[in-house]
């Protein structure tokens, strides 16, 4: 069975890559940046590629980011900013997850929106950032995405319910990508008989995910995350 990190990599790709064009194959080296983060890569964006950019980049990328001409790219973009790891990138980046659209959201910003849930585990296990972790904590549930307000669904959810279910699914997905050992202790909270029969029933749906989040967090805790992406993807 495929981990559950690189699945939802690959499944975030797939939708992401269907309206674009594919990068070649092999090592692109030290391209542009700009250059770099407009390919698509089929199996998300390789981990070790991007950890090669220092700092010196953050400030393209995070203009990138509020483009609008960019949206298409706006995924692989938070991704790379996060793998990165500098701190200034934080509140640029919720602020971008939490931007409400009217009506309902393209899918390349929904896929962006929920690259840079998640990829804020990439950040947290470079940088340990407190922001960054408290974020993804309180984001495991779905009604803190309700107290949130943002505006927008996406054309993969029939309801507001679902779309902040759904939030939160990438939320313990990012906690699991962090390797963070407090992390660990907010996914397990999830496994904690619920009061609610609202949370009882989230708990149902996110089981299987709360599982493999666990593992995933200690392993990359144990190893790194440069070792998991290298056995974990194809």
């Amino acid at each position: 069975m495929k981990r559950l990190i690189s699945v939802l990599v690959v499944l975030s790709a797939i939708i992401f890559g269907s309206l674009t064009s594919v990068a070649q194959t092999g090592d692109p080296g030290l391209m542009d940046i700009k250059d770099f983060v407009r390919q698509v890569f089929i199996h998300g964006v390789p981990y070790e590629e991007a950890n090669k950019y220092d700092t010196s980049v953050v400030p393209t990328l995070l203009k990138m980011l509020e483009d609008p001409t960019e949206e298409a790219h706006w995924a692989n973009i938070a991704v790379v900013l996060e793998i990165i790891g500098d701190e200034r990138a934080v509140d640029p980046l919720i602020a971008f997850i939490e931007k409400g659209v009217e009506g309902e959201m393209s899918r390349f910003r929904y896929v962006a929106k929920t690259s840079a849930l998640m990829g804020l585990g990439y950040l947290i296990n470079k940088t340990g950032n407190e922001k960054a972790l408290n974020y993804l904590k309180q984001s495991l549930a779905p009604e803190t995405w309700e107290a949130r307000r943002i505006a927008g669904i996406s054309p993969f959810q029939a309801s507001m319910d679902e779309r902040n279910r759904d939030l939160s699914k990438y939320a313990i997905l990012g906690l699991a990508l962090s390797g963070h050992p407090s992390a660990a202790e907010a996914i397990r909270s999830l496994q904690k008989p619920a009061d609610t029969e609202a949370k009882r029933a989230f708990q149902a749906q996110v089981s299987d995910v709360v599982s493999e989040a666990l593992k995933t967090n200690e392993e990359i805790a144990r190893e790194g995350l440069a070792t998991y992406y290298r056995k974990s993807m194809p």
